[in-house]
């Protein structure tokens, strides 16, 4: 004999109402798993980032001081990111014209962005924790607040006083810059201010053989220095036909490199072959490089 219509109401009733407490415990138990969940430590973009181009290299500010960023089109996925840093009497948008790594950047997918040493055309402060240290990480910042950046794939290159700044990032933004490759620089500590990075990272140290203002032997000196720092071992991987010398030391510790690549070139940046040589060769090395996982 089946249960009167009331009884069968308050049964229905009763079982909606358990069903509800325990869709809502579920849901409480879920919300506090993720809450309590430890964060990226790495995380760069904020919420709603965007991977819309630009159009072309556009200014921006950050700390109150330019700098320029080209987003090209076609980035999928958040996207690497690159600092590079002009030399000494250049600007910002000398050194892309320079490099031509807005043109890189387009065809292999990322976002490169051009800082400005302050004053314009002056050498970048490169002593331990200057306000210029500040201002690119914060150029950093202001490029993850807006579009989708891999924080694991963040890397600074630079050109003679530039190649001393983003020594410095090595050595004072370990945590931000995952590696960092340098052209006819010389070592960050040449003032005497130290350099003590906070994990190994891989360096890429590009010279020109026949500098006669970053002299090469002070070129030598900054690679043995970070082969050091690095815990490196000090017989390399040479590669075979190059015209001057080509090599990579490691693994050093905690897996990173350091790339030594040599040009019959002086100061400027090089010309000709060498000019796409430098840049692929860079980008091969940052892509290979990314910030450590636990980092």
């Amino acid at each position: 004999m089946s249960a009167p219509a009331s009884t069968r109401r308050a049964l229905r009733a009763h079982i909606a109402r358990q069903v509800a407490a325990t869709v809502l415990a579920v849901t409480t138990a879920v919300s506090l798993l993720i809450l309590c969940l430890p964060q990226a430590s790495g995380a760069a973009s904020g919420a709603g980032c965007t991977l819309t181009p630009t159009s072309g290299t556009i200014s921006r500010a950050a700390d109150g001081r330019p700098y320029y960023v080209n987003v090209p089109a076609g980035l999928a996925g958040p996207a690497p990111l690159l600092l590079a840093l002009h030399g000494f009497t250049q600007l910002p948008l000398d050194h892309e014209a320079v490099t031509g790594w807005s043109q890189v950047a387009a065809a292999r997918h990322f976002i490169v962005a051009y800082p400005s040493a302050q004053p314009e055309r002056s050498a970048w402060n490169f002593s331990q924790g200057s306000a210029d240290v500040s201002y690119l990480r914060n150029v950093v910042q202001d490029i993850s607040s807006k579009w989708c950046v891999n924080p694991r794939q963040v890397h600074a290159e630079g050109h003679s006083s530039g190649a001393l700044m983003t020594a410095r990032l090595a050595c004072d933004a370990s945590a931000v810059f995952a590696s960092v490759a340098v052209y006819a620089g010389v070592d960050p500590t040449l003032l005497g201010s130290p350099c003590a990075p906070e994990r190994p990272i891989s360096v890429g140290v590009f010279h020109g053989v026949t500098d006669l203002i970053s002299s090469f032997p002070l070129a030598v000196q900054h690679r043995n220095n970070w082969l050091l720092r690095n815990g490196c071992p000090f017989i390399p991987k040479t590669e075979p036909n190059v015209v001057v010398e080509a090599s990579v030391y490691g693994p050093c510790r905690a897996g990173v490199v350091v790339v030594w690549r040599v040009y019959l070139a002086g100061h400027l940046w090089p010309t000709g072959a060498d000019h796409t040589d430098i840049t692929q060769r860079m980008w091969d090395f940052f892509v290979h490089n990314p910030l450590p996982a636990t980092a």
